[in-house]
């Protein structure tokens, strides 16, 4: 995959806040900007682009015969991740795609990499959650689905011990690794917890779209070695 090269100058810690690759920060940058632009826009047009942006189960799973066409369908798979419904839901996001999402931006070196890794994964999420909501206009927004998708492609690589784990020639652990399982079924059985007990302390009436969760997870962690650079 081509794409504009970063690479890493100066003492660690001295680069953009602290030592935050370029394309985390320029995506947080662009999600609290879209956010907090939509704040102080009029209640009609948040509506509208709220409307344009999220994912509706319904809408896409209509195709063609819905509003907007094609195009309306199955666009928003790829745009929902841009909006959040509250300043929690945006900070906890930008919290944790910084978490995630600087390991995997070292390790890509590459903006265009790194985004259409998150974008792939996000999509991936909403699809995955709409699979589970067939007929819901109810719309789905948030970049949780590709910031848990980081969090897949993490679990490939972050816990290679060197001569104690085997590994592929470009240091990707198998998916039938132990700890690859022991992530997934920790952070799978979490998430799927959400439908039987509910969100939990501190989400008030906010519904949390566990499923765009899993998706996310689940494309990151199998399609990771198809976006990484190592060993090309």
């Amino acid at each position: 995959m081509p794409g504009e090269r970063f690479e890493r100058t100066g003492p660690p810690g001295r680069g953009l806040i602290g030592d935050v690759p370029m394309p985390v920060v320029a995506l947080s940058a662009l999600l609290a900007l879209i956010f907090f632009s939509m704040a102080v826009a009029p209640r009609g047009v948040e509506a509208e682009i709220s409307a344009l942006l999220g994912l509706s189960p319904q809408r896409l799973f209509l195709g063609g015969r819905g509003p907007g066409g094609w195009a309306g369908a199955i666009a928003p798979l790829f745009t929902h991740f841009l909006i959040h419904a509250t300043v929690a839901h945006l900070f906890f996001n930008l919290l944790w795609l910084t978490v995630f999402g600087a390991p995997i931006a070292r390790r890509f070196g590459s903006s265009v990499r790194f985004m259409l890794f998150f974008v792939c994964c996000a999509a991936f999420g909403g699809f995955f959650f709409s699979l589970f909501h067939l007929a819901d206009p109810t719309l789905l927004v948030g970049a949780s689905g590709g910031i848990t998708g980081l969090l897949g492609g993490l679990v490939r690589f972050a816990f290679h011990r060197p001569f104690t784990k085997r590994v592929s020639s470009k240091g990707v652990l198998p998916l039938t690794d132990k700890s690859v399982l022991t992530w997934s079924a920790v952070v799978i059985a979490m998430n799927a917890s959400i439908a039987v007990f509910g969100p939990g302390v501190g989400a008030g009436e906010a519904e949390i779209a566990w499923q765009a969760h899993v998706g996310g997870y689940l494309f990151g962690l199998i399609a990771f070695p198809l976006f990484d650079p190592r060993g090309e």
